[in-house]
């Protein structure tokens, strides 16, 4: 049975490296080269479901001692904390939930803007924008808190 697990272990483990291989391919600048410019680390990482910060990656690329990244740099750099920020539904909505002063479930748009302004990774008015259309009520006058975010 032990070696039956080992088996699937390393069946899934190099599905998932081959599929990253595939993935960090597509951004090589030059095919002929097996390296990708690490201006596109943020970008792959974000590819492959991990949502570090800006300035956590912006930090760790000036940590670096090459503008490329082998697959080989990449693999070592996606296990490493800093790339899983934390990403949950509920500390949202608990951060949210402090700016609904009626609690009855909605924010006012304007308390959304300052918020999402305030609240952890800053986000471009555009990307503030796209999440208030996301939460809008019926009404388009408020934005739910148990909306698709």
């Amino acid at each position: 049975m032990k070696e039956f697990d080992e088996l699937i272990r390393n069946f899934f483990f190099k599905a998932n490296e081959t599929q990253m291989n595939e993935l960090f391919s597509k951004y090589k600048d030059n095919p002929e080269l097996e390296t990708i410019h690490v201006r596109h680390l943020l970008e792959v990482l974000q590819a492959l479901g991990k949502n570090p910060s800006q300035k956590d990656c912006q930090r760790r690329i000036d940590e670096l001692q090459s503008d490329e990244l082998t697959f080989e740099d990449f693999k070592q750099l996606i296990n490493e904390p800093w790339t899983s920020m934390n990403n949950n539904r509920n500390s949202l909505r608990k951060a949210l939930q402090e700016f609904d002063q009626s609690k009855e479930g909605f924010i006012d748009i304007e308390q959304f803007r300052i918020a999402m302004g305030t609240l952890g990774e800053p986000l471009s008015d555009k990307e503030i924008d796209g999440l208030i259309q996301l939460g809008l009520n019926d009404q388009h006058e408020k934005i739910e808190i148990e909306c698709k975010f």
